[in-house]
């Protein structure tokens, strides 16, 4: 924990030049070719892409969640308002919210009694609203109990884990715990982890964020390119290096861990996906800029399901790229 902020200061400044330097690479051309294919503990192949019966379903940046018991993919686009439900083969099977009755839809998820919880916008401040599992509006979650300090807390994304509700503010970089019902129960003051200065909060933003099924909470910061870990006794660990070389980080957006401990962070510059151990060690990375089936343009967002898929978010339109992974 003591050697968060000493890190982030002496890599801030080299980082901005490597970031730099990567962009004009990527915009001449040039850029870093696809990463080297020897065998390593872990690896990934292009399966398809979420489709319904026109082809592959276009989205830019969807947010993506994981019903694990009725193995169903939920990929929230909030440009056109739609909750899409796929089925374990890709193909979707039901959607939502297209006369935009829910509003700006920023994030869903299902809980463990089937409704569906759905983080929207529609007024000033964001709100969970209930639904069936047709997508039918029930109620609004209340959030109940928050304490003091999280008096002005405004959710800009979630997730679901064991029957309690993770809900992110990226304005304020708080992180609070509820039950499904919306009862405060833990959080955290990310920011002050950090030691980013208040006036600063806003500006920093994070990348990413989910929960493995342990409730270890995982979430990047593009600005100091880093990723961290936080495990359920409070203590936060930082991995990531800048600069465009395999296993450093140029814009590190989502960022996933399956049940073996490999942790996968999205690179939105890169346009890649980066393979961690549980120790942190880089294995290898996939991906390469382009709109050819394997390629990826600047993944985001990340999804794991109970087959060993992966499942990414991307801009241009793409959708959502489904891989296999396997293990050495």
């Amino acid at each position: 924990m003591k050697n968060i902020p000493a890190k982030i200061r002496s890599v801030v400044l080299t980082a901005l030049k490597l970031a730099v330097a990567s962009t004009l690479l990527t915009a001449t051309g040039v850029g870093v070719g696809p990463a080297d294919a020897q065998a390593t503990e872990v690896q990934t192949s292009f399966l398809y892409r979420l489709s319904n019966f026109s082809g592959p379903v276009p989205s830019n940046w969807a947010t993506i969640s994981t019903d694990e018991a009725r193995d169903e993919i939920y990929v929230s686009d909030s440009q056109s308002g739609i909750v899409r439900i796929y089925n374990e083969q890709g193909m979707e099977v039901y959607h939502f919210g297209d006369d935009w009755n829910l509003g700006l839809v920023l994030a869903a998820a299902v809980r463990n009694d089937g409704n569906i919880l759905v983080l929207t916008r529609k007024g000033p401040r964001p709100s969970i609203v209930i639904c069936s599992f047709r997508g039918e509006y029930q109620a609004e979650l209340a959030l109940q109990d928050f304490p003091a300090d999280f008096s002005g807390f405004s959710p800009t994304d979630m997730d679901y884990r064991n029957g309690r509700l993770y809900l992110l503010d990226n304005n304020s970089l708080q992180l609070a715990v509820t039950d499904s019902n919306g009862v405060f129960l833990n959080g955290y003051g990310l920011g002050a982890m950090l030691e980013i200065e208040p006036q600063k909060r806003n500006a920093t933003q994070i990348g990413g964020f989910s929960v493995d099924r342990a409730g270890v909470i995982y979430f990047t910061v593009p600005v100091i390119f880093s990723a961290f870990r936080l495990s359920t006794d409070g203590k936060l660990a930082i991995f990531g290096k800048p600069g465009s070389a395999p296993g450093r980080f140029n814009i590190a957006g989502g960022i996933v861990a399956d049940d073996r401990g490999y942790i996968y962070v999205a690179d939105r510059l890169k346009s890649a996906v980066l393979i961690f151990d549980r120790d942190f060690k880089f294995l290898h990375e996939f991906g390469y800029r382009g709109r050819r089936p394997h390629n990826m343009i600047a993944p985001n967002d990340l999804g794991l399901d109970t087959q060993g898929r992966l499942y990414v978010s991307q801009l241009a339109s793409i959708g959502v790229s489904v891989f296999n992974i396997t293990y050495k």
